[in-house]
């Protein structure tokens, strides 16, 4: 099957560069790795940056096709060049051509990046996630939580821009750079001190598996919260994934339980990561979904994925690839041509 990679870079090749721009890259080396691994598994590959060039690039890698052939498959890891909500941007412009891709649509992705929308559609379904309020000034009234508090850009992933503030001080300055900085409203976050969890999911509907809870460790110095730093590992200081999460059966059906929840809310297709926290009390909490979650060497998804029995990226990649086709599958229009994906 032909399968492109699109995946976008710092340079963002486009008319004129306008509004935030993306602060968020898949690292060469990894989007790499996806390309050499669904070669591995067959594929016909091709890595394409998502800029101004990428509807001639999709033209030429997949050519002239019926309306009822299966074309191929987007294998998106782009989060976007400028603008707001930019996970949507990829996804939104596959739904114009009308080719089939990995992942959530705009409508899951703009759900999932709004940090404020989902965290109150989450409390609409019950769903349990740390109290919040949206900032657009530094001026805005204090929302009277206990301090400490976290500080966060309302629509951006991997950790960019958290801050940890113990004082309505710290948390003003706090709110005044990341509004300089992201040109976006600030989320306040109510503090959750405890255990971190990741539990990922691929596939869709019943037939969607959730793999094993990640219990995340951090050691030494430094903010206690899973920052971006420790995601790139440049922290300095000891990142451990313990998957499965040494905790009780009960406890990890709950968290299972609310991944799932989590993942339907929010209208999440193929794969996510869902974050949690779990309290002194030991109450469970959503803080986050990542509709787009990272494959490199530091990332949950294939440390739970191997103890779930995909002992490699390209198993892994073989699961992402065969949720996002039975997907498509429901389409009547490319029930007649299975064979050839």
């Amino acid at each position: 099957m032909k399968i492109a990679v699109v995946f976008n870079s710092p340079s963002g090749h486009v008319f004129q560069h306008r509004g935030p721009s993306a602060h968020e890259i898949c690292p060469p080396g990894n989007v790499d790795l996806i390309v050499k691994g669904l070669r591995d598994l067959g594929h016909e590959t091709a890595k394409l940056e998502a800029d101004r060039d990428l509807i001639d690039r999709l033209a030429e890698f997949f050519g002239d096709f019926r309306e009822d052939e299966w074309p191929g498959l987007v294998f998106n890891v782009a989060f976007g060049i400028q603008g707001q909500l930019r996970y949507c941007q990829v996804p939104a412009l596959m739904d114009m051509l009308g080719l089939p891709y990995l992942g959530s649509g705009p409508w899951g992705q703009a759900l999932a990046s709004d940090k404020a929308a989902a965290k109150a559609l989450l409390r609409q379904r019950g769903v349990p996630t740390p109290e919040f309020a949206i900032f657009n000034s530094a001026d805005d009234p204090d929302p009277g939580f206990e301090y400490p508090l976290v500080v966060k850009p309302l629509a951006e992933a991997s950790s960019l821009g958290v801050r940890f503030v113990h004082n309505p001080g710290q948390m003003r300055a706090a709110v005044a750079e990341t509004l300089a900085r992201f040109q976006q409203p600030i989320m306040l976050e109510r503090f959750v001190a405890g255990r971190e969890f990741n539990v990922s999911i691929i596939g869709n509907g019943p037939t969607a598996q959730t793999l094993p809870p990640v219990e995340v460790l951090l050691g030494g110095e430094g903010l206690p919260i899973y920052s971006t730093d420790d995601k790139r590992g440049a922290a300095g200081r000891k990142l451990e994934l313990i998957v499965p999460a040494p905790v009780p059966a009960r406890l990890a059906e709950q968290l299972l339980h609310l991944a799932r929840e989590a993942f339907a809310v929010l209208q999440c297709r193929d794969w996510a990561r869902i974050e949690f926290r779990q309290s002194s009390e030991g109450r469970l909490y959503v803080l986050e979904v990542n509709t787009q979650p990272g494959l490199g060497s530091r990332a949950s998804l294939p440390a739970a994925a191997r103890v779930a029995g995909m002992k490699d990226l390209p198993a892994v990649l073989e699961q992402l690839v065969a949720a996002a086709v039975a997907r498509y599958r429901q389409d009547a229009r490319y029930h007649q041509d299975k064979a050839s994906a």
